[in-house]
């Protein structure tokens, strides 16, 4: 049953990083968070793009509202997705944390810089409510700016 689950799970995560307009190649967990499950249930998300559980580590997505984010904004969805695995990679709850540590996966990975462009697009244009979780969304739009220049590496110097 749970070798059914795994199998499932990474069906699932290879049909969610090839879904939408794009197929280009994008972040994939690796090493010890590849062995995550990934399940499709909106009942988990509560409303979210995705949650994530860490124990046992899992992220939840749920497909109906990563295709209302990717109609405004294609890629911001994936922010998201990596933001949960960065949750069960720090083994925290802290939201600005996993903000930090998905922005600076997505600034090293393929096509990183699209995701990460549309996150912040996404945060931006989102109304400036006060979460005590994230900050406003223009909050969490800059930290996800400067979390990603930092984790870039720095570009060499000219003669």
């Amino acid at each position: 049953m749970l070798n059914r689950r795994r199998i499932a799970a990474v069906g699932m995560l290879f049909g969610f990083a090839l879904a939408g307009a794009s197929a280009q190649a994008q972040w994939v967990p690796g090493g010890p968070l590849a062995a995550v499950l990934v399940v499709q249930d909106c009942t988990q998300t509560a409303g979210d793009v995705a949650v994530s559980r860490l124990d046992p580590p899992t992220v939840y997505l749920c497909q109906t509202v990563v295709r209302l984010v990717r109609q405004k904004n294609p890629g911001a969805e994936h922010f998201y997705f990596v933001h949960e695995f960065g949750h069960i990679a720090l083994q925290t709850s802290d939201e600005a944390a996993a903000d930090c540590w998905a922005a600076g996966e997505l600034a090293n990975a393929p096509n990183g810089e699209r995701y990460l462009r549309a996150a912040i697009e996404h945060f931006r244009r989102r109304p400036d409510q006060q979460s005590r979780r994230y900050g406003t969304p223009a909050e969490r739009a800059e930290r996800i700016r400067i979390c990603a220049q930092e984790a870039r590496p720095p570009e060499p110097r000219r003669p």
